[in-house]
């Protein structure tokens, strides 16, 4: 794909683009890496209904922890911006606009270029209104529901800002959901930062002492409002690997950054990267 083109991409179009293994609906056939927060926990919710495929890794960006070792599936990050094989992300992964992208992820803003150069132009929502979207997954029945999934990582800020409403609401359009954008124009942005303090929406996913995933996401709240399963794996993990966090500015070259794992914009002239 050439330089930014939103305008001209239907939701047809744009699930054309995403990599092949999205489309391959076997089951059981790989595991999910989780990440810390309600995006990563609900994207993984729905693969697992989807495709069947359970958790088994929990990634802090400083260490890497697993429940089965013996288990050699390949693993799909969910919300996370690995720089090799299968993820859904919504960060943005290229700092210039030729930068390698790693092939295998499931990115709206990797696969239609957005970069440091036109950051403002990217898609500012959730993974998982990404992976709703690709499997054609009916909206919450109620408008609670439809608002709190607006709500995962503030995704309906851009549409209160009239320097990004019209990108926002473009892709919200090509994504099919132009049900959303009524229910923004319905509601204030204080209505939506009012359902994520009552839901908690931003509170972390950790483990604590004996290598046990907690939370205090309301997680039977949240599975009634999302109509999907909401659970923390039970099992018990050890550590995997550890690795180096960085914060630099975007000057910086992707291409001189050795043993990358994983890597994201994170602002205009910020990027977040870890290393082996």
């Amino acid at each position: 794909m050439g330089e930014f083109s939103l305008s001209l991409i239907m939701k047809k179009k744009l699930k054309e683009l995403f990599p092949e293994w999205c489309s391959d609906f076997t089951k059981n056939q790989h595991t999910l890496c989780l990440t810390d927060d309600l995006d990563s926990l609900l994207g993984c919710m729905i693969e697992r209904e989807v495709k069947g495929n359970e958790i088994n890794y929990f990634y802090t960006f400083d260490n890497l922890y697993v429940a089965d070792d013996s288990n050699k599936k390949k693993a799909i990050g969910i919300d996370l911006a690995i720089h090799n094989g299968m993820s859904w992300c919504n960060h943005v992964v290229r700092i210039n606009k030729d930068d390698y992208v790693n092939p295998k992820t499931a990115n709206i803003n990797a696969l239609l270029n957005v970069h440091k150069g036109n950051y403002f132009k990217k898609y500012a929502m959730s993974t998982v209104l990404t992976m709703w979207s690709y499997y054609d997954l009916p909206l919450p029945k109620t408008k609670e529901g439809k608002m709190l999934l607006l709500a995962i990582d503030s995704g309906f800020k851009g549409h209160y800002d009239n320097r990004f409403k019209d990108t926002h609401n473009a892709y919200l359009d090509i994504m099919g959901f132009g049900e959303l954008i009524d229910l923004l124009n319905d509601y204030k942005i204080s209505d939506f930062y009012n359902l994520q303090k009552q839901y908690d929406t931003q509170a972390n996913i950790q483990l604590n002492n004996e290598g046990f995933l907690q939370t205090t996401l309301p997680l039977a709240e949240l599975q009634g409002c999302f109509g999907v399963p909401m659970e923390l794996p039970t099992e018990q993990y050890k550590l995997k690997f550890q690795f180096e966090s960085h914060f630099a500015n975007t000057n910086i070259s992707k291409e001189n950054i050795n043993n990358l794992v994983s890597l994201a914009v994170t602002g205009k002239n910020k990027v977040k990267y870890t290393t082996f």
